[in-house]
């Protein structure tokens, strides 16, 4: 079993051995790019000896000066994505380091929190029976309690009521011609129809007998209507009580002590939130310069390789050279022949350099993906504030293993959520959870983009019993509806 802040730090580690990864192979496609674009520059280097050896001045010379701009051009177009990519590798790193102190940060804020959590904790566990054994507790819980058991009457006898109300309302709200009339307020003081729509609407009204009808059919809506009130009524006295008692606990936890605990921990409180933003400013920051780098490496005919590729492909196929190529082939000189085979020897390792580089991306593309699947969970389970006081994790051992196949690439991100959600648990307070309705745990626990909700009926906050609205009282107004409430 582990908690869910250690669970967190899991988490983060997987993350960091999957980025490092991918570092290897960025620099790894980085360093093949280069032997490439050295590559292509030694075969144009041997075209232009090809032309001296086999073409008169005035052509080699032309052929030797395009192709050395071509090379000049490439060389530098590479140079410049290789400026890019080295500006944003060493971004990426700093940023990284940045995050890592701003994680750290975070985890001693939160450590902290939790600390001074348990020390409100621990004080509630004492003070509650004290205080429950109290005269004054326990003759306020007797008055809490009946006025549960009368609301909870009252709440009844509305329900049954409206349930009442709709099943003998359904002949009245069938009738059309019924429903024409009382929608317009007809034998009410509202109605101010003319004396031409007033007199068929009396003709309407002595067809269906709606005078008596209406009588019956108000007196339907009013009685669920005031057992409604009254029942709401009940729950404001209920509220009331409940907040008596809420106070008689709060002063015993300020006489053991509270009041500075509770001081502490706002502040605790206020340095943890401002290191999650660093946190996230942190991500946000990575996840531009992430996005920056998967640009730089994408080869297409925008990019410098590209274009360098573009440029030195365009010098080499040019009809001079092919033509020139062709006629070593048939020549019986051992010069131009060996540099034909030095050629095509050239194309066959470009091909191989070029094979092993599509490869090599497909690992950064795969290493890429994985790294993005487990910082997703990580910001699910922030989300899902996992990494709340009381969180534990029954399933430690699952939880290793499928962080271990993510960073092998054996298993997929998603997994981990599902493993997360399977083992996830909080721990039972050691005070009741209602006792001295507090501050303590019921605030969010910040982390990524969201915060906590407490899922453990309500933390250390509510009142005995939990909370059902604002306080108030009876108002009086004289509406009885018989029995005991």
């Amino acid at each position: 079993m582990i908690s869910g802040q250690q669970a967190l730090r899991s988490i983060e580690q997987a993350t960091a051995s999957i980025r490092g990864q991918e570092s290897e192979f960025v620099a790894l496609l980085r360093s093949a790019d280069e032997d490439l674009a050295r590559l292509r520059a030694e075969r144009t280097g041997l075209f232009r000896q090809f032309a001296i050896v086999r073409l008169d001045v005035l052509q080699s010379e032309k052929i030797d000066v395009e192709l050395a701009s071509a090379e000049r051009r490439a060389l530098q177009l590479i140079a410049d994505g290789k400026s890019t990519l080295d500006t944003l590798s060493g971004r990426l790193i700093e940023a990284q380091s940045a995050r890592q102190k701003a994680e750290e940060d975070r985890h001693s804020k939160a450590e902290e929190v939790t600390r001074i959590l348990g020390e409100l904790e621990d004080l509630q566990a004492r003070v509650e029976p004290q205080v429950r054994g109290s005269t004054e507790w326990i003759a306020q819980k007797g008055l809490v309690d009946q006025a549960e058991r009368i609301f909870l009457a009252a709440d009844a006898k509305a329900s049954g009521a409206e349930a009442d109300r709709a099943a003998k309302g359904k002949p009245y709200e069938n009738d059309p011609l019924f429903m024409y009339l009382w929608t317009r307020g007809f034998g009410a003081s509202k109605y101010s129809s003319g004396y031409f729509v007033r007199f068929f609407d009396e003709k309407v009204a002595a067809l269906v007998g709606y005078h008596g009808a209406r009588a019956n059919y108000a007196m339907l809506n009013e009685i669920p209507a005031r057992l409604r009130e009254h029942a709401e009524r009940r729950r404001l006295k209920l509220e009331t009580e409940r907040h008596k008692q809420l106070l008689i606990e709060q002063a015993g936890l300020a006489a053991a002590g509270s009041g500075e605990i509770e001081k502490r921990l706002e502040t605790a409180r206020l340095d943890l939130f401002e290191a999650d933003g660093r946190l996230r400013e942190a991500d946000k920051l990575i996840e531009t310069l992430d996005r920056a780098r998967d640009k730089a490496l994408q080869i297409d005919d925008q990019s410098p390789y590209g274009q360098a590729v573009r440029i030195l492909a365009d010098a080499n196929a040019r009809e001079p050279l092919g033509e020139l190529y062709r006629k070593a082939a048939r020549t019986r000189s051992g010069d131009d022949d060996a540099m034909v085979r030095q050629i095509e020897l050239l194309d066959q390792r470009i091909g191989r350099a070029e094979q092993d580089r599509s490869i090599l991306r497909k690992k950064t593309q795969d290493v890429a993906q994985r790294r993005a699947e487990i910082e997703a969970q990580r910001a699910q389970f922030h989300r899902m504030g996992y990494d709340n006081p009381m969180a534990q994790f029954r399933n430690e051992n699952v939880i290793a293993e499928v962080l271990g196949g993510i960073i092998q690439g054996a298993v997929q991100g998603a997994v981990l959520g599902n493993v997360l959600q399977g083992g996830y648990y909080e721990r039972p307070r050691r005070a009741d959870s209602g006792f001295g309705g507090g501050d303590g745990f019921d605030f969010p626990f910040p982390g990524g983009g969201g915060g906590w909700v407490d899922r453990g009926g309500g933390g250390f906050g509510g009142g005995f019993g939990g909370g059902l609205g604002g306080g108030g009282g009876d108002g009086g107004d004289g509406f009885t509806t018989g029995g005991s409430f």
